[in-house]
């Protein structure tokens, strides 16, 4: 599910105020044959509700972009020559924020999740297809005309495990290299309006260094989970959640952090303290037992206590009634803050 910009982040983004914005789509809808198009679906989306002539917009990546490159190369703002190296590195970060917000949100939703080989990820073909916001018969033209040339204008030509690689069903995948070089062509060489064309050469410029970044985050995950963890058991006082039992030097029992927005599934929620519930090791093997291999969230263990483990729950007991109540409002209300909601889109 993607999660798209507001019409207020837009703006931000753009330097610009929403009624400046709303100006500048509305002369985008009022010229069907302009090279610069927002299409429904590809570059916003309405919000539902009220009056359709005036609906809000929420925009993607590639909207936003199109959008900056229409006000720098249409408007022909005239700009002081001490000023050029900052409006460029402006530029860069805005390219560098969007490209990588779809990247991360692409690798979490990768199945299968991106191969990561030293400084390269490759994806699969759909993944690609999204990052670069094309279809198949694009792709597939520019993956043509860059195999027949070899090499695109002194770019360097398309080589195996460093572009591309072939997974173990004979189907190639791509690299940040790889998908560089097809943004760029696909830029020079295809018939696609100037709002598509933003969007690769913006990905053309940026995709690489974005996608060394987001793999090192992925490299170092483990180590940054293990810290949340210990500091979410440094927080309970080395103490269950759900039993109020307190490991000690006379007593010896296992603690184990619990993801309640699980690991695989929400790998945008794997580092978030609120997350992880300090729970025994018998408690969580059994509850996993219980779930077996799908994917969970909070509401789920909260399922669990009612439906098998209802003994941990001893409404005679105040401390342990008091400990109930709160894990509940707790777990009610990160499923609700998160469900649906992705961090790292943000």
């Amino acid at each position: 599910m993607r999660e798209l910009l507001t019409a207020k982040e837009t703006a931000k983004i753009l330097h610009i105020n929403t009624t400046s914005l709303y100006r500048t789509v509305d002369f985008f809808d009022s010229r069907d044959d302009d090279e610069w198009d927002l299409i429904e679906g590809d570059h916003f989306e309405f919000v539902k509700g009220g009056d359709p002539a005036f609906r809000p917009r929420r925009f993607t990546e590639e909207g936003v972009e199109a959008l900056a490159q229409y006000y720098e190369k249409e408007k022909k703002i005239s700009l002081l020559n001490s000023v050029l190296d900052a409006l460029f590195q402006r530029r860069m970060r805005r390219k560098k924020m969007l490209v990588s917000r779809r990247i991360t949100q692409e690798f979490i939703e990768a199945i299968p999740p991106p191969e990561i080989r030293g400084e390269l990820a490759f994806v699969q073909r759909k993944t690609t297809i999204n990052i670069l916001q094309t279809n198949g018969k694009g792709l597939n033209n520019s993956e043509a005309r860059l195999f027949d040339a070899g090499s695109l204008d002194g770019q360097e030509g398309l080589e195996l495990d460093v572009h591309f690689a072939i997974d173990e069903n004979d189907k190639k995948t791509w690299s940040q290299k790889g998908i560089a070089s097809i943004a760029v062509d696909m830029s020079r060489n295809s018939r696609i309006s100037k709002a598509r064309k933003a969007w690769m050469d913006a990905v053309g410029d940026v995709v690489e260094d974005c996608f060394t970044a987001e793999v090192k985050r992925i490299s170092a995950a483990p180590l940054r989970i293990d810290k949340v963890i210990a500091a979410a058991k440094q927080s309970a006082g080395q103490r269950c959640q759900v039993s109020g039992k307190r490991k000690t030097r006379t007593s010896q029992i296992q603690l184990h952090g619990h993801h309640l927005f699980d690991k695989a599934t929400r790998p945008d929620l794997a580092e978030l303290h609120e997350n992880i519930l300090v729970i025994e090791g018998n408690i969580h093997s059994e509850f996993h037992s219980w779930k077996k291999k799908e994917s969970c969230e909070p509401k789920d263990f909260l399922d669990f206590l009612s439906e098998v483990r209802l003994d941990l729950v001893d409404p005679v007991n105040k401390a342990a009634a008091k400990r109930y109540n709160k894990l509940v409002a707790r777990l009610t209300k990160l499923q609700k803050n998160y469900e649906g909601n992705h961090l790292k889109y943000r």
